[in-house]
């Protein structure tokens, strides 16, 4: 628990101070006389209309959580628990470098639903490559179209830089799929070696392969079973994902409107698509300052500069912040008070 509460101090404080340093840049290079005019003639009636639909983007997600969850026999999870596991991911994925920490506790918390780690980890990856794929399919397609919204070539050499790393995803994901021998003896040899650790060092090396033997096996038999019988399953997620991610891009051009500004809905939407495929990459903690720096090329022909920077503030707290600080008390309230 202690390395725990560490982990989670550090991600944390690395992601404050990159977040702090990049908003005083950004502050410093955009504001003038006309910024603070503009933050008094705020519609405020939109700042609601933004924090509303952020919480519907919660509720589409712990929706598509629930539908995968019931894909598995005898298992079920109220729209409660999976909103609850949806949150306590992101505020885990926030504080870890390319939001690596979110799939573990993820997994950490199904299993605690009497699912098998192996079951868990299958559709903690099925999430994670459905999620992904349609951010890959898209953002090319985006670009190529709409290319005028990306004058900068920074964001298109970043785009190819995220897909070479989703194909590599992909690749693992397919090789797990069709050659699950050569996953268990990798794993297999990788915690034999790690016996050293004082946890492992305790456990029977037979015991070790036993497990992993078992847990690979339920990981592989989950993807199949998904795959060949549950179809609708699959599709039903796919459409509450993609409702989930639609309203959160939703926000930016709302939020834009409360600036009192013309907003061309459709482009604000589509310029978001590429950004957030990247950060599914970025090595700092939640894609802290990277978000912020792109996000702020992308809206760049849509705000003003003299607004940009708080507007740039003021949608990542509503947005980010506003998710982060709901998925800690979450977090503590499963983990402390209900003992999950």
């Amino acid at each position: 628990m202690k390395d725990l509460s560490s982990t989670i101090k550090s991600g944390l404080k690395i992601s404050l101070i990159i977040t702090t340093i990049v908003f005083v840049v950004i502050l410093f290079i955009t504001t003038d006389s006309r910024t603070w005019e503009a933050l008094k003639s705020i519609n405020g009636k939109y700042l609601i209309y933004v924090i509303l639909l952020n919480t519907l983007s919660w509720i589409w997600s712990g929706i598509r959580y629930s539908i995968l969850i019931r894909g598995i026999e005898g298992v079920n999870l109220n729209l409660i628990e999976a909103l609850q596991i949806h949150l306590s991911y992101y505020f885990a994925s926030s504080i870890t470098p390319t939001s690596a920490g979110g799939e573990p506790l993820e997994i950490y918390l199904l299993s605690k639903k009497n699912i098998k780690i192996g079951q868990a980890t299958a559709l903690s990856l099925f999430r994670y490559v459905i999620n992904t794929l349609t951010f890959a399919i898209a953002s090319p397609l985006i670009i190529y179209f709409y290319s005028y919204l990306f004058p900068q070539n920074i964001v298109r050499k970043l785009v190819q830089y995220s897909a070479i790393l989703f194909l590599l995803v992909v690749g693992g994901f397919l090789f797990a799929l069709f050659k699950p021998r050569p996953i268990i003896r990798l794993v297999s040899y990788i915690l034999i070696k790690l016996r050293r650790i004082p946890f492992l060092k305790r456990i029977h090396p037979f015991k070790i392969l036993r497990v992993v033997n078992k847990t690979v096996r339920d990981f592989h038999n989950t993807l199949w079973f998904f795959l060949k019988e549950k179809k609708l399953t699959i599709l039903g997620f796919f459409f509450f994902n993609l409702l989930s991610w639609i309203t959160y891009f939703l926000i930016a051009p709302v939020l834009m409107s409360a600036f009192n500004l013309k907003v061309n809905y459709l482009s604000v939407v589509l310029v978001q698509i590429p950004i957030f495929f990247m950060m599914f990459y970025v090595p700092s903690p939640g894609g802290s300052g990277a978000i912020e720096i792109l996000i702020s090329l992308g809206f760049a022909p849509f705000v003003p500069k003299y607004i940009l920077g708080i507007f740039i503030i003021l949608w990542r707290t509503l947005t980010h912040y506003l998710t982060f600080l709901a998925g800690a008390i979450v977090l503590v309230y499963i983990l402390g008070v209900k003992n999950w």
